[in-house]
C-alpha cells in the first residue's frame, strides 16, 4: 500500500492520478479532503476521515468502501403510501359476494336436482322464479332508477331463443355419459365462481367467460332431464341465475340483511335434499365468512410496500381549461 504524509488524522491517501494503492482485506484507502466523515471498514471498524461527502453517483466516491451505505440514502424511502387498511366488518361483507353468488349456484343445481326427480312441476317452478325475479326488478328499477327495459327484453330473448332450441338442447350431449356431464357442469360452475366480476379489478376477472362457462355447464345438463319443456324450464332458471341476477344485484350494496336472506333460503332448500349436503353448505358457508375475513385482516397487517426514486416515473394526464387554437 502506498502512504503519503498529508496529515497526521490520515490513515492512508489514494492519489488517483498517480499512485497505484493496492487494497488490503484489513484496511480501506481514502483522499484527501476538508470534509469530515465516519467510515466502517470491511472489517468491521468505523473511523473517522477526510472524505468528501457521499453521493449517489458511483464514480463520485472514491475512498469510501464498497460496503458503506450512507444515512441518506434512504432518506426518500416511503412506505405503505396507498395501503388501505380493512376491518373484519368490511373482509365479511366483501366475502359476502363470494357467498351471494354461492348460493345462487347451489340453488340453480337445486333446480336441476328437483326437476331430474320429479320433486316439482316444471310449470309452478317456470312460473315461481319468473315471478321472483320481476318483483325484484321492479323494486329496483323503483327504488334505484337504474334499469330500462331493455335488460327485460335482453331475458325475453334469450327466453324465446331457450324455446325455440329447447328440443335440439335436449339431445345434444344424449350420447355422453352421465358422469362426464356432472364433472363437466362441475368444472364449468368453479369457473364461473373464479372468473365472476365481484367488483375488485383484477387480471382474472372476465364476466365472458364466467357467463359462458355457467351456460355452457346449463347446457351440458339439459340432456338428462325428461321433456323439452323441462329443458326449457332449466334453460330460463340458467337464464335468470347467471345473466339477470349479476345485473340486478349489482345496485345492492353489500349488508348483512342480503347475505343471509340468501343464506336462510339456500340452507333451507338443501335441507329437504340431504342432511349431509346441509351440513356442508353450512362449513362451506362459516370457512368462507368468518375463516377467511379473519386471516385476511390478520395477514394484512403484514403487508409491507415501499415507494422510493427508483420507482418508475408515473405520467399523469394535465387537463388545460380554456385551450384552444385561433
Amino acid at each position: 500500500m502506498c502512504l503519503i504524509n498529508c496529515h497526521p488524522l490520515m490513515s492512508c491517501v489514494t492519489d488517483v492520478s498517480n499512485l497505484a494503492c493496492q487494497s488490503s482485506s484489513k484496511h480501506n484507502c481514502v483522499v484527501k479532503s476538508p470534509y469530515f466523515t465516519k467510515v466502517k471498514f470491511q472489517n468491521g471498524t468505523i473511523r473517522n476521515d477526510h472524505l468528501k461527502p457521499w453521493k449517489k453517483n458511483l464514480y463520485s466516491n472514491e475512498g469510501y468502501p464498497d460496503n458503506y451505505t450512507d444515512k441518506s440514502f434512504l432518506e426518500e424511502l416511503r412506505k405503505n403510501l396507498h395501503v388501505r387498511k380493512f376491518t373484519l366488518l368490511e373482509a365479511i361483507l366483501g366475502a359476502g359476494l363470494v357467498t351471494q353468488r354461492l348460493c345462487i349456484v347451489v340453488i340453480f343445481a337445486l333446480s336441476f336436482y328437483a326437476l331430474n326427480c320429479n320433486q316439482i312441476s316444471p310449470l309452478i317452478l317456470l312460473i315461481s322464479s319468473t315471478s321472483f325475479s320481476f318483483v325484484i326488478y321492479l323494486l329496483l328499477y323503483e327504488s334505484f332508477k337504474a334499469f330500462p327495459f331493455w335488460l327485460m327484453k335482453s331475458a325475453c330473448a334469450f327466453v324465446v331463443s331457450g324455446y325455440i332450441l329447447s328440443p335440439v338442447l335436449k339431445t345434444l350431449t344424449e350420447t355422453i355419459s352421465t358422469d362426464t356431464i356432472y364433472a363437466t357442469a362441475t368444472v364449468m360452475m368453479c369457473i364461473h365462481l373464479v372468473f365472476f366480476d365481484y367488483g375488485v379489478s383484477a387480471v382474472i376477472v372476465s364476466t365472458s367467460l364466467s357467463l359462458n362457462a355457467a351456460l355452457f355447464g346449463s347446457i351440458c345438463l339439459c340432456s338428462r332431464l325428461q321433456t323439452a319443456f323441462h329443458v326449457f324450464v332449466f334453460i330460463t332458471i340458467a337464464v335468470q341465475c347467471f345473466a339477470v341476477s349479476p345485473i340486478l344485484l349489482s345496485s345492492i350494496k353489500s349488508s348483512f340483511t342480503v347475505l343471509l336472506s340468501f343464506i336462510t333460503i339456500t340452507f333451507i332448500l338443501c335441507t329437504r335434499v340431504s342432511s349431509l349436503l346441509s351440513g356442508l353448505f353450512v362449513c362451506t358457508i362459516v370457512f368462507i365468512n368468518l375463516v377467511c375475513p379473519y386471516y385476511f385482516v390478520k395477514w394484512h397487517s403484514f403487508k409491507d410496500n415501499i415507494y422510493g426514486p427508483w420507482d418508475e416515473a408515473i405520467v399523469q394526464d394535465i387537463k388545460i381549461k380554456n385551450f384552444h387554437i385561433d
